[in-house]
């Protein structure tokens, strides 16, 4: 457990000299946190949500018909490539 901890440390410590973020006040120590950590959410919860339907259309786009297990994938695809 100590060594979990240490690692932790560790890695935050070298986040901070990397981002310069040691040289800040702590409030706005708190406030770049806050920032990253909202950004970083919102990318997972856009992966998760979006990601999955973009990957599923553009395998059925690049991938031949014969791959595919019925004919009006064809244009589902052109349906939703127009869409986006």
């Amino acid at each position: 457990m100590l060594n979990l901890k240490h690692l932790a440390s560790h890695a935050y410590r070298q986040y901070e000299l990397v981002t310069c973020i040691n040289m800040l006040e702590p409030w706005e120590r708190k406030l770049i946190n806050g920032f990253f950590l909202f950004m970083l959410a919102l990318v997972i919860f856009s992966s998760f949500m979006y990601l999955p339907d973009y990957l599923h259309t553009l395998l059925q786009f690049v991938t031949p018909a014969t791959w595919h297990s019925s004919p009006e994938n064809a244009a589902y695809v052109a349906q939703k490539m127009a869409r986006s």
